[in-house]
């Protein structure tokens, strides 16, 4: 081939559309097969060649030679390619300065040659540039297939895919040419577009395989942007360049950082701004479907194009700006992709233009639209959209300019959208609100947020402002009235007082004095007001009349004397008052959004998001530390979360930020303090934390104390410092705080006994002695502290009961706890105090039951015998006026007398103290509960001491076999009998076991409430007594604690439940005493657990309690039918619409609970299937029937669990409720079972073909506009599911 055939555009089309393979060459040498020698012998000669003349580049020979090794490029050794490379760029290098000398020197004669011997450079230079990358990337993808398994050749293979130093060769010989004019070359533009495309389709090619694009160095690729620049400003490559790009936008997704930093490039180093308006133009034209829920085939992918846009604003986002009008039509596109681009690339345009921030209006009025917009898109249907918005916003907050007008307005988007359906939203939501306090500009005073504080402040800069005023204000022709009439004050010359008070009733609004002035005013008004009530109407119309005839000298007087009321500042001083009024207002306002938000943030912690829940922790974390009040009360609640499953990581995630949250606020040191006032501070702080606490509190504060000292992050010392204000004596201290250090130092002893351990002096010295007796409270939790000396129970296979280390009953606690029990009280508080200190008589001591039963001997010896005098006031009088809760009758309600068998116990009661009576049946009540569970520890510890034996003369059988085994054949006989007689040992061993059991339960059952011998089994018909005789015994202590005490004897024995179970069950019908019904309720849950038969029949009665009036009642009972039905205890029956009507209970705490319940219900098998039709039925046809839109509430969150997911169970829902129709007449009902229907998901055509089959039955109902608009429901959702019936078609 002659070098005048060689034509480029034949030659590169042949070159693109042929396979390499394939790819005809007239001089073809054949390179596969040869040796690295003979390859190298050809190297030479074509270098020899190209290096004495660059044109010989021309010769036919020379380059079908050089296009044969590049046609076998892949199966080159490294070093011919390379060799070959450099030759052949250094010919190159060679042509291109001569082909610009001659430019230079305009030698025309040289063009034709230069232009040909350039062309079969750049065809060569082009296919280097192709099947090198093309080897990179076969390289890189053999590379990452066998990463998992890396080999000791993979060095190798790496090390033959990099071809950067001649790519950069290749690429800066490429723009040095065409930096020079080789217009004059080619003067025809389709032939220089020709040989420009040996170029740019190399560069773009960079760019476009997403396996080696991001493996490019920034060298390699400002190389390509340099070439592609060249080409685009100089050489009219712009519209093929758009095309290009928008090609890769829409078929590579990870082209846009490349095609963006492309732009950026061409912008700031080429000062070429075209080619990015045209793109930006384009893609504002663009239509963007939304791929999530429609099949497009041809849709732009607003994936890359958003990402393009984002990566633009953050390069260039002054291109952006100047394009924004164009592309802030793709806010209404219908792909949310491209409404979140649009959205990220806002707040990007803010930070910029605020970073550059000047006194241009404009440029001001840009940013508070961008921030409008902001604002709108709030509004947005989809989640994803709102939740980018706030993560604007997020970013928005890092700058130093506040915007504190917008600022405000977004604190409110932010509480709203606390509430928003979507989870991610809720996230984002509080994420910013954090940020808000983080970042807030009102740090005048220390940067703290207290609403009160602040609010004073705010109402004395008003009060400053109202008693002053400018001197711009003041009319010329009186200014000099407040000088005048102040220094008539100081010179006494002013004493009337009638003048001022006319003065002050004439001008109110200027009344601006001091409080103690005001004071005064007002005791001479009073005066004055005496005196004016005995003066007629007459006089009162004189005084009128007097007023109106008043000269222009008098009403100067008057104006003189309000005058001395303003006092006069410069107008700077003036409006220095006004901005800092603005910017407390300002503060006082956000204060109140955070206000607003804290309740909400508090029921986000409970949230199924876990992600929610944490940024629900960090910002009451926050909050609390800027001294937003209401957040303690989100502290506090957050205690609850230790409680959280860690079976996940979320778990852990949430148990690990709790930890964390309450280590930074509580238990980290200072670093500005000392140690001593570190330790301070950390024990002030555990102390606070039990102050104004509830039982749930306190319990949740164990348990992450408990977790604390496992994970050692209090030290001994603070632990000493507790102790020390506990035994401190030296003075008088709060209560509140000597009883927070005995809580917290029990609370810590459950994880480390030794802290107690080595403490019970203290403990004996202090809780139980006379500081206790004057505290009561701090008695009880002196006993709860020394139950901790019993050890914690170690986590073991089964639920058996825990023995602990048990004391001696000689030893000095036990003397103490009997003194604390006898301790003469009138207190409520004497009942708590007692219930520990028995429950540590029980844990300690090894034979309690000997030591109770002599506290309540005494007790009783102390009620009922003695040589007391006996009053003839029955137990109901209130005249014990020492007593602050036993004179207190309670409300005769029913009389129980009359329904039970008369006993032979006197019409009046013993005459004796109902305070007194009232701690013995509560002591007898409390004891009888804790001998089960002494019983039960009691068969425990013999049932494994009986194992223990077991296993021991196993063990010592076992080694006498061994020593018989060598015993002689004489013996036989005798081995023989033995072994029969071991035989039957095991026999009657084996059931040793059952027998304890079966003892314990007989003296449980016949002997503890029974038995002729058993000091409680006198105590039982007293109790009845009481309860039955409510009108004799109407003291409402007795009352309470008499049911009490009946309820735990009901859990000893069966017998004795049957017995009273009716009576009880009399009670809680019939009581107007909540806190009887409360108590009934708790214990007929744990006779459920004890006797279920006995419960399970008669448990229509605990249901009924869900109807209560009282709350704390029907908290009670959702709590325990909870714990019953979720635990097994009880079976599932129809009344549990009961449970339904509480998810809409007006107490919130009610309502969570009820949500809670049937949250655990649905996670059993079908239970909330197989329960559904009785909690529709009976919901619909109830009596009063349930509010509709309450019905609808329930029904939603009932149906929200999915339980119709299987077909079958779709189908059969389906069913019964279409049978429905046919069974009444009321159309409430009809509309109701509609609703119903509408809530199924109908995810299969089974469902939807068992709805149409049931058309028979609700045809004639659809007239019915709610029926109607509750089918139209199901179908729609056919339409989305594509779904459709035949008959949709």
């Amino acid at each position: 081939m002659s070098g005048g055939s060689f034509v480029l555009h034949d030659e590169l089309l042949r070159l693109q559309q042929e396979d390499e393979n394939n790819y005809y060459i007239p001089n073809e040498v054949a390179i596969q097969g040869k040796t690295k020698g003979e390859l190298t012998r050809y190297l030479y000669d074509i270098t020899d060649r190209i290096e004495v003349a660059s044109d010989n580049i021309s010769d036919p020979l020379v380059f079908d030679k050089i296009r044969s090794f590049l046609k076998n490029f892949q199966h080159l050794a490294r070093e011919i390619a390379a060799k070959l490379m450099d030759s052949l760029l250094s010919a190159f290098r060679a042509e291109i300065k001569a082909t610009s000398d001659d430019l230079d020197n305009n030698e025309k004669d040289t063009f034709v040659g230069h232009r040909q011997s350039l062309e079969h450079y750049g065809f060569l230079v082009h296919w280097i540039l192709i099947v090198s990358e093309q080897s990179s990337s076969l390289s890189s993808v053999v590379a990452t297939s066998s990463s998992t398994k890396p080999k000791k050749g993979k060095s190798r293979a790496t090390e033959v895919t990099d071809w950067t130093a001649q790519k950069t060769k290749a690429f800066d010989l490429i723009a040095r040419l065409l930096e020079i004019k080789i217009s004059k070359i080619w003067t025809l533009t389709p032939e220089r577009q020709t040989f420009i495309s040996l170029f740019t389709k190399p560069a773009f090619q960079l760019f476009e395989d997403p396996a080696t694009s991001k493996s490019h160095s920034k060298e390699i690729k400002y190389r390509a942007f340099r070439i592609l620049g060249l080409c685009i400003k100089y050489y009219g490559y712009m519209f093929a360049a758009q095309t290009t790009i928008m090609q890769d936008l829409q078929y590579w997704e990870h082209s846009a950082e490349p095609m963006a930093e492309l732009l950026k490039y061409l912008v700031e180093q080429q000062d070429y701004t075209q080619l990015a308006d045209e793109i930006l133009r384009e893609i504002s034209n663009k239509e963007f479907k939304d791929v999530s829920s429609k099949e497009v085939k041809d849709s732009p992918n607003a994936k890359t194009f958003a990402a393009f846009l984002i990566k633009l604003t953050d390069l260039s986002p002054k291109t952006v700006l100047k394009n924004l009008g164009l592309l802030i039509h793709q806010l209404g596109s219908e792909s949310y992709t491209m409404r979140m681009a649009i959205i990220e690339a806002l707040g990007g345009l803010i930070i910029e233009l605020a970073r550059q921030m000047d006194d241009n209006p404009s440029q001001k009025e840009q940013i508070n639209g961008f921030f409008d917009i902001l604002e709108e898109r709030m509004l947005d249907p989809i989640a994803f959209v709102r939740s980018k918005v706030l993560q604007t916003y997020l970013r928005i907050l890092e700058l130093k300019i506040k915007f504190p007008k917008r600022r405000y307005a977004l604190s409110v988007l932010a509480v709203r959208h606390l509430q928003d359906k979507s989870s991610i939203v809720r996230k984002y939501a509080i994420r910013v609100l954090t940020k808000l306090t983080m970042t807030h500009p009102f740090s005048m005073y220390g940067g703290e947020l207290d609403l009160e504080s602040w609010q004073a402040k705010l109402d004395k800069i008003k009060e400053e402002i109202a008693s002053v005023t400018s001197e711009d204000d003041i009319p010329p022709t009186i200014a000099i009235a407040p000088i005048t009439l102040i220094d008539k004050q100081e010179r006494g010359e002013l004493d009337k007082n009638e003048q001022g008070d006319e003065v002050t009733a004439k001008h109110t609004t200027n009344d601006q004095d001091s409080d103690v002035e005001m004071d005064e005013v007002d005791k001479e008004g009073d005066n004055n007001n005496d005196n004016d009530m005995k003066d007629t109407n007459n006089e009162e119309k004189e005084q009128q009349q007097q007023n109106k005839s008043e000269t222009n000298s008098s009403s100067q007087a008057s104006l003189q004397q309000q005058q001395p009321k303003l006092t006069v500042i410069s107008p700077e001083k003036m409006q220095q008052l006004t901005l800092m009024k603005t910017f407390h207002n300002d503060a006082v306002k956000f204060i109140l959004q955070l206000h607003t938000a804290m309740p909400l943030i508090c029921q986000l912690l409970s949230s199924k998001s876990k992600p929610e829940v944490l940024e629900a922790m960090e910002l009451l974390v926050t909050a609390h530390e800027y001294k937003v009040k209401l957040a303690s009360e989100g502290i506090r609640k957050m205690l609850h979360l230790i409680w959280t499953k860690d079976t996940s990581d979320e778990g852990k995630g949430v148990k690990m930020k709790l930890l964390e949250c309450y280590r930074k606020l509580y238990f980290d040191p200072d670093a500005r303090l000392n140690q001593r006032d570190n330790i301070n501070t950390i024990a002030r702080n555990l102390i606070q934390l039990t102050f104004n606490t509830t039982l749930a509190e306190l319990t949740s504060l164990e348990q992450l104390l408990s977790t604390v000292m496992a994970e050692d992050i209090l030290g001994d010392v603070v632990i000493e410092k507790l102790w020390n204000v506990y035994g401190f004596t030296g003075g008088n201290i709060p209560k509140e705080q000597r009883r927070g250090a005995i809580i917290i130092l029990g609370m810590l002893a459950k994880a480390r006994t030794e802290i107690v351990n080595e403490k019970v002096d203290t403990l004996l010295r202090i809780g139980l002695g006379p500081l206790g007796k004057a505290d009561l409270s701090l008695a009880r939790y002196t006993c709860i502290a020394l139950q901790r000396l019993a050890g914690s129970k170690t986590p073991e296979k089964g639920r058996s009961a825990h023995a602990g280390i048990r004391l001696p009953m000689t030893h000095p606690v036990f003397n103490r706890l009997k003194d604390m029990t006898e301790l003469p009280s009138q207190e409520m508080e004497w009942f708590s105090m007692t219930e520990q200190a028995i429950n540590a008589i029980y844990m300690l001591g090894e034979h309690p039951d000997v030591l109770c039963a002599e506290i309540i001997r005494d007790k009783t010896i102390k009620v009922f015998g003695g040589d007391r005098s006996r009053s003839e006031t029955p137990l109901s009088s209130p005249d014990d006026t020492n007593s602050n809760n036993t004179g207190t009758q309670m409300e005769i309600d029913y009389d129980m007398s009359l329904s039970q068998q008369v006993l032979p116990y006197p019409q009046n009661p013993i005459h004796q103290s109902a305070m007194e009576l009232s701690q013995l049946l509560f002591m007898v009540g409390h004891v009888a509960l804790k001998q089960i569970v002494h019983l039960e520890i009691i068969e425990a510890a013999w049932k494994k001491k009986k194992t223990k034996s077991d296993a021991d003369n196993k063990k010592k059988e076992n080694t006498k076999d061994k020593d018989n085994n060598n015993a002689s054949n004489d013996n036989s006989n005798n081995n023989n009998n033995n072994t029969s007689m071991d035989d039957e040992l095991e026999q009657v061993g084996g059931t040793a076991e059952d027998d304890i059991g079966d003892t314990i339960t007989h003296i449980r059952e016949r002997e503890v409430l029974f038995g002729p011998n058993s000091l409680l089994a006198r105590y039982g018909p007293l109790l009845t007594e009481i309860c039955t005789r409510n009108k004799v015994y109407t003291d409402r202590t007795l009352q309470v604690m008499a049911t009490l005490a009946l309820g735990k004897f009901m859990c000893v024995s069966s017998d004795f439940c049957e017995k009273n179970l009716q009576l009880l069950f009399t009670i809680l019908e019939k009581s107007k005493d909540a806190t009887i019904r409360s108590n009934i309720v708790i214990a007929l849950g744990d006779m459920a657990v004890c006797f279920n038969t006995l419960i399970d029949e008669n448990i229509s009665f605990l249901y009924n309690r869900l109807g209560d009036d009282n709350n704390i009642v029907k908290k009670n009972a959702v709590m325990v039918l909870t714990h019953l039905i979720l635990n097994g205890m009880v079976k599932v029956k129809g009344q549990i619409s009961e449970m339904a009507k509480c998810l809409e209970d007006p107490d919130q705490r009610i309502a969570d609970l009820a949500k809670l319940f049937f949250t655990e219900l649905a996670t059993k098998d079908n239970a909330i299937y197989n329960n559904l039709p009785d909690i529709i039925s009976n919901l619909t046809s109830c009596e009063p029937k349930v509010d509709e839109e309450i019905f609808r509430r329930i029904m939603r969150f009932v149906f929200s669990f999915e339980f119709a997911e299987k077909e079958k169970q779709a189908e059969n829902v389906v069913d019964k409720l279409c049978q429905r129709f046919t069974n009444t007449e009321d159309e409430r009902i009809w509309r109701d079972i509609a609703f119903c229907l509408s809530l199924l998901p109908f995810k299969s055509e089974r469902s939807v073909r068992k709805l149409l089959e049931g058309l028979p039955s609700y045809q004639d109902k659809l007239h019915i506009e709610s029926v109607h608009k509750s089918f139209q429901e199901i179908i729609l959702k056919q339409v989305n599911l594509n779904l459709k019936p035949h008959w949709m078609n």
